[in-house]
């Protein structure tokens, strides 16, 4: 099964170094999803940044950005993608 890495971003990244093994692009696009949702219901804010500052992008195994979240899409209230 490949890997899919997810990333989170504002001024300073951070990586995931440990990806997750998915069957295909559609399922990490829910993977990424329900990992926006419970981050952004656990709490309001990250590293002291709201959600709006950050994106999560998800890379394939080579490095190459397949797509990427807003996570303020997420948050409370929001309509989800």
């Amino acid at each position: 099964m490949p890997m899919y890495y997810f990333h989170l971003y504002d001024d300073v990244p951070l990586t995931d170094d440990s990806g997750t093994e998915l069957i295909d692009l559609a399922e990490a696009r829910n993977h990424a999803a329900g990992v926006a949702r419970e981050l952004t219901f656990q709490s309001p804010s990250f590293m002291q940044e709201a959600w709006s500052k950050w994106t999560m992008r998800v890379h394939d195994g080579d490095g190459t950005e397949l797509f990427s979240l807003e996570m303020s899409d997420f948050q409370a209230g929001n309509h989800h993608p």
